[in-house]
């Protein structure tokens, strides 16, 4: 005899490293919603998200929270799309996102404050309402500890496809609590692509927080196999701004990228002093080997 998803328990497994599950429809028995499921989760736990949209803006406070899309078909992420605000934003410690899909009308999209967090088979979209300031990932410390500071974290195979408004963003908490920047950040074999603006806008920027007087916006990133895809592109990366620190705090790698671009140059791919290098990376032409950029 088989077993259909409701006759599953809302949880499966035992007191920590549970399974919640989440459908929009009868046919589900679970959580109707992911915030009723993240009210009720404890560290370890996952949410498991059945295909429909969730009109939710949600805040995962929790340490250790997993939400994996149950992608049926390989294909149908839940889309997290509140009718305002952003999507998600991430408090938490070790969040892990997995086959899901935010949205956002009018502001930052994801927040990710805390760190040890991963982005796996995501998508993070827009519509137009996004100002050039606000983003589809924002990575920046929590302002009340430095303790958070959106570090150590993996973006892999992800798609960056707004209508509006940048791709990512690395931004330090404010001072005098926090003032750091994120750190030692991964993004795998992700894809920036569509309009965000067209050629007037960027894929992925550093941006000053906004008492000022912080160290540095980003530091040990890596860039990883990444295709940005938009054609001629004024700017793809802009890395430039130190937020009073010195140019060498801002560091990382760009490697075996893909750049829609006739030419490298520093206006596509800026940024500050000697502390990044690009490594075997790929514009439409050929290879290029970054001396042209120190």
């Amino acid at each position: 005899m088989s077993t259909k998803i409701s006759d599953l328990p809302l949880r499966v497994g035992g007191a920590a490293g549970r399974t919640l599950l989440v459908g929009p429809s009868e046919n589900y028995v679970g959580y109707a919603s992911i915030a009723a499921a993240l009210i009720d989760a404890t560290e370890g736990d996952v949410i498991f998200v059945q295909p429909g949209t969730y009109a939710e803006a949600l805040t995962v406070s929790k340490n250790y929270i997993t939400i994996i899309g149950a992608q049926l078909g390989g294909y149908g992420r839940p889309d997290i799309a509140p009718t305002t605000g952003v999507a998600l934003t991430v408090t938490g410690q070790g969040f892990v996102a997995k086959n899901c899909r935010f949205v956002s009308e009018d502001s930052d999209v994801v927040i990710q404050r805390a760190n040890g967090f991963k982005y796996i088979g995501c998508v993070f979209d827009s519509g137009t309402g996004l100002a050039a300031t606000e983003g589809l990932l924002r990575l920046q410390g929590d302002s009340t500890t430095n303790k958070k500071t959106a570090s150590e974290g993996l973006i892999e195979d992800c798609l960056f496809r707004g209508a509006s408004g940048v791709g990512a963003i690395f931004q330090p908490g404010e001072p005098p609590t926090n003032g750091v920047g994120s750190s030692d950040c991964t993004f795998r074999n992700c894809r920036f692509v569509s309009s965000l603006d067209g050629t007037a806008g960027k894929d992925i920027v550093t941006q000053d927080s906004v008492a000022g007087g912080s160290t540095y916006s980003v530091k040990n990133l890596l860039l990883h196999r990444c295709a940005f895809e938009d054609k001629n592109k004024s700017v793809y990366v802009d890395l430039t701004t130190a937020n009073g620190g010195a140019a060498s705090d801002q560091k990382g790698s760009i490697q075996d990228c893909y750049f829609a671009t006739d030419a490298i140059t520093t206006t596509n791919i800026a940024m500050v002093g000697t502390g990044f290098t690009l490594v075997g990376c790929y514009d439409t032409v050929g290879v290029q080997d970054g001396s042209g950029l120190d």
